[in-house]
């Protein structure tokens, strides 16, 4: 640990405690670290019990979803590639670019069309223990920027400019003392190669569609190992909710009865693949133009079997995937 550790751990119990913090959805923030990642990228960060630099899991082709943008990626120092990154908050501005399923139309005009990350996960750390451990560090902005400062002490620690870092709602670029808040924000905490999950303290999902699909993706050690630190949470202090993403899923023996996103500014045209196993049985069912009509937010389908897994992607995206047993009611 480092020598000034009470004095990390101090400062951040203070900062939760300030009236402009403590008074609002970002109380808690201080003593957290988050970092999310795409669902698909989940079990293997639980079964390895790591999370692992970026630069390792390109060598090791282990990165399902890479929900970074190359142009970013490509303007990003080594060192940093080599180094786990985590948020001192959630609702980046990265995570604006990134968050959700995205229609190719809505995709061909952003600012980032290959910053995409379809089903967000939160993996949120106790920032006390983590920022005191030998070898972390943690930056005044993002390390895509330039011009960033890498810092390591209690006394920086203190000194960032944490009302631009916890800002929320609008600002102006123009005004030279709001000019610097969007990087502020996306100021990081840094460990080199690997992070072990002893201080993982949370799993966020953003539904519970989507809760159910990471407990199903899990083996059953797992699943015990985490299950009671895997939440679903419909607020809105993580995730942006803009684009289209599965709310609710109930599965019965005649049919799975969706819920998708009401809000979504993705509302396609999306290929949709639906996979129902059963056994030996499989069935596929394709639409190459789904789309989410406004006011209409809910679809059927059909599944005809007692006992079935089933899995749903839009445009190749996993967004869901459970399975369904019929259970007798009856106990003779």
């Amino acid at each position: 640990m480092k020598s000034d550790a009470d004095q990390i751990r101090a400062f951040l119990n203070a900062l939760s405690q300030m009236d402009w913090i403590r008074r609002s959805e970002r109380r808690w923030w201080p003593r957290l670290l988050f970092h999310y990642t795409d669902i698909q990228n989940a079990p293997h960060i639980l079964s390895s019990g790591y999370l692992f630099s970026r630069q390792y899991l390109e060598d090791e082709r282990s990165l399902v979803v890479s929900s970074g943008s190359d142009k970013v990626l490509a303007g990003t120092h080594q060192n940093i590639k080599n180094c786990v990154r985590l948020y001192f908050r959630p609702k980046t501005p990265t995570q604006y670019h990134a968050e959700g399923v995205k229609s190719s139309r809505t995709l061909s005009t952003s600012t980032f069309p290959d910053a995409h990350c379809p089903v967000p996960i939160f993996f949120l750390f106790d920032s006390a223990e983590i920022l005191s451990r030998n070898g972390c560090m943690f930056s005044d902005i993002g390390l895509a920027s330039l011009n960033y400062q890498i810092m390591s002490t209690a006394r920086e620690l203190e000194n960032l400019e944490w009302r631009k870092i916890y800002h929320n709602g609008r600002f102006d670029r123009r005004r030279p003392e709001e000019a610097d808040i969007a990087s502020r924000r996306m100021a990081e905490v840094i460990v080199p190669d690997r992070l072990d999950l002893e201080s993982l303290k949370w799993i966020y999902c953003r539904s519970e569609a989507e809760k159910d699909t990471l407990l199903h993706m899990l083996t059953d050690a797992l699943r015990f190992q985490f299950e009671k630190r895997i939440i679903s949470t419909t607020r809105s202090e993580l995730f942006y909710r803009q684009h289209t993403y599965l709310e609710s899923v109930r599965l019965d023996s005649e049919a799975a009865h969706l819920s998708f996103s009401p809000d979504t500014r993705s509302r396609g045209p999306f290929h949709l693949q639906v996979t129902i196993r059963s056994g030996d049985d499989i069935r596929h069912i394709t639409e190459d133009t789904f789309s989410l009509q406004r006011g209409e937010s809910r679809w059927r389908v059909n599944t005809g079997f007692d006992d079935y897994e089933i899995e749903l992607r839009l445009d190749d995206h996993l967004i869901y995937r459970n399975r369904h047993i019929e259970v007798d009611d009856f106990p003779f």
